[in-house]
């Protein structure tokens, strides 16, 4: 099983300027330890909670820091508005080389309506409009003159370069929460990024639903990535007791604006975004920190309580867990970086 550093500026303080350049830290010292990935969300305008409207301009960063490390973008927003496909293929082809070759692409549709609106778009639309641009992106990546004409893109014959340095391309993946979301992952032969946030036993179920989905894929890549990684809020630190005391605050406050912006979403009415209610509601029958530590929802504990937390997701159908660490004070991160990697890491790979 393999380990994702993820971070998102967490900072009660609003001093971002701080967070950026300890994360920097965080993540050199992630590379030194032999931590396999590190991982960074595109997320507009929610303050406080998440602060990575431009986490391209960070991972470059990370590449010069780096070594071994694997960078994915988890996720950039698939959105006409936002982000145009030939603008990812290039910024990716670009921190491809700048990386030597360690980037991979995490895609998405966005979860907060704040954004959607801001962005101008159509809530009924950032399904269809996801999955027509990737379906471009990796044929921009291996074609020497690309050009498409489909709903919401019409591009003439055009040269796109820097190409990526990976062979075909980099791995393609999507963040998922709902059943309907990991069968078309795995129709598409794409990895599932999963970001249920819940404990893994249920998320165990949409694993199963995407291994049987992806076994006939017809990849929009030139492969298939198969493969399941799984979020989770971690922390590691001496005692359980310690641990739980540090993590418990911040984490919360992340627990309680997804929950916000689930529900704005849910409120639409809009179909695709449906399933948010069922997972709000889910949530709410268990909303206390301590249970979502118990239930393994959250990683949080000695490093003996993490092994047997993290058992559980390797249990569930995880090749990569994925764990959110941010929002608490920068030196015991550098800790709990270190306790993961040296005590934790190798009684599971």
């Amino acid at each position: 099983m393999k380990f994702e550093l993820f971070q998102e500026c967490q900072t009660a303080t609003r001093d971002y300027y701080n967070r950026y350049w300890q994360m920097l830290k965080e993540v050199e010292l992630a590379d030194e330890l032999g931590w396999d990935s590190y991982g960074m969300s595109e997320q507009h305008f929610t303050p406080v909670e998440y602060s990575s409207g431009c986490p391209e301009i960070f991972f470059t960063a990370v590449a010069m820091r780096t070594k071994k490390i694997r960078i994915r973008q988890g996720i950039v927003l698939l959105l006409k508005a936002v982000n145009h496909p030939l603008k990812i293929a290039e910024r990716i082809g670009m921190m491809d080389i700048m990386s030597n070759g360690r980037m991979d692409l995490g895609t998405g549709r966005g979860n907060k309506l704040g954004m959607l609106k801001a962005f101008e778009v159509p809530l009924e639309e950032t399904r269809q409009q996801w999955e027509e641009a990737l379906e471009m992106i990796p044929k921009i990546w291996t074609e020497e003159t690309f050009s498409w004409d489909g709903k919401f893109y019409h591009i003439p014959p055009t040269v796109v370069n820097p190409k990526p340095i990976q062979k075909p391309h980099p791995s393609l993946w999507t963040a998922t929460t709902s059943p309907e979301m990991y069968e078309l992952a795995g129709q598409k032969g794409i990895g599932v990024l999963c970001f249920d946030f819940t404990s893994p036993d249920k998320t165990a179920k949409n694993v199963e639903i995407y291994r049987k989905s992806i076994k006939t894929a017809k990849p929009v890549g030139s492969f298939v990535t198969n493969g399941v990684a799984i979020l989770t809020m971690g922390l590691c630190a001496e005692t359980t007791e310690y641990a739980r005391r540090l993590a418990k605050e911040p984490m919360m406050a992340f627990i309680s604006e997804a929950g916000r912006i689930y529900a704005e979403l849910a409120a639409t009415k809009v179909k695709s975004y449906q399933y948010m209610g069922k997972q709000l509601a889910e949530a709410a029958a268990h909303p206390e920190f301590e249970y979502l530590c118990d239930d393994a929802t959250l990683v949080v504990g000695d490093p003996e309580e993490c092994i047997k937390k993290l058992r559980l997701y390797q249990q569930a159908g995880a090749d990569q867990v994925i764990i959110r660490m941010d929002g608490m004070p920068h030196q015991k991160q550098m800790d709990s970086i270190r306790l993961f990697a040296e005590h934790v890491f190798p009684a599971l790979r």
